[in-house]
């Protein structure tokens, strides 16, 4: 399937689930792109419907722009006949057009909550807080060659202690995917390597090789620290989605918990019929 005809095809889903483009408001830079029927359809609203569909968002405008238009003519055209036919009146319709609205005033309610409570600041302390739970740990960058067996490996040993090099061994003889860099492993923490091999490695200095091989339920290892340093905290950019995600879930959480707190709810059974009422804490009927 060519470029433009996947892209016609998610427009195609987005048309059968009957997702409604929200226009945005009218500015000056918001050209008018089409008139349906004596009625304006600008730029902005091709914009907020390629924003609702995840696989044209990071794709230019230009290259979707005739299917973004046709999908919001044909909407508009489907609309309009729709109405001529009185479909606005239709209980079922309405039913959907309140099921709607209600949807649509949940999520102004909770995202203007979320907006209110969860500032920069709120952010910046939930950083600072998970800064201080998650102290730095030491790191040590290593390379390894991976053998099969012990015997392999000190030979390996033995070679690279007469003056073979490190990485060229590695690219030869390791069985592991670091082969192709030399073995390079990059930087680590203890936590990223299967115990044995951690503790090998940060008993070393920094250029040292492994004297005798290290086991480990991938095979033998021999070892070489390149470097040793402390680890760094990510950075408040790094971590201020993860952080405003996770403030706002605990916002919503505790609105639900209040606004259930004031609310009359009444459950039933899945067939309508009324639910036994709990038992007391002591077994003892209640009294009538």
């Amino acid at each position: 399937m060519s470029f433009l005809r996947a892209r016609t095809a998610a427009l195609a889903v987005l048309i059968a689930l009957g997702a409604a483009p929200l226009p945005l408001q009218a500015a000056d830079n918001d050209p008018v792109v089409a008139v349906v029927n004596g009625k304006q359809i600008r730029k902005s609203a091709l914009v907020d419907l390629q924003q609702q569909l995840p696989q044209l968002r990071q794709v230019p405008l230009e290259m979707v722009y005739e299917q973004l238009l046709d999908h919001l003519i044909n909407s508009e055209i489907v609309t309009a006949e729709a109405r001529k036919q009185k479909l606005q009146d239709d209980p079922k319709v309405k039913e959907r057009m309140r099921q709607i609205e209600a949807q649509l005033m949940q999520q102004a309610y909770l995202s203007r909550r979320i907006e209110k409570e969860v500032t920069p600041e709120l952010v910046k302390k939930r950083y600072d807080e998970f800064v201080k739970a998650n102290p730095p740990q030491e790191e040590v960058r290593a390379r390894h060659i991976l053998l099969e067996d012990e015997a392999a490996a000190k030979a390996v040993i033995d070679d690279i202690q007469k003056g073979a090099s490190f990485e060229d061994v590695a690219k030869e003889k390791s069985k592991g995917p670091s082969a192709e860099t030399g073995g390079d492993l990059g930087f680590f923490t203890k936590d990223d390597m299967v115990p044995e091999f951690a503790q090998a490695a940060f008993a070393m200095k920094a250029g040292e090789v492994s004297k005798t091989p290290v086991k480990t339920q991938f095979g033998w290892h021999v070892i070489k620290v390149e470097e040793r340093r402390m680890g760094q905290p990510p950075k408040l950019e790094e971590l201020e989605e993860q952080l405003r995600g996770e403030a706002s879930e605990e916002v919503v959480a505790d609105i639900l918990q209040n606004l259930r707190a004031k609310a009359q709810v009444k459950r039933f059974q899945i067939d309508g019929s009324p639910l036994a009422e709990a038992e007391p804490a002591d077994g003892k009927p209640k009294a009538k």
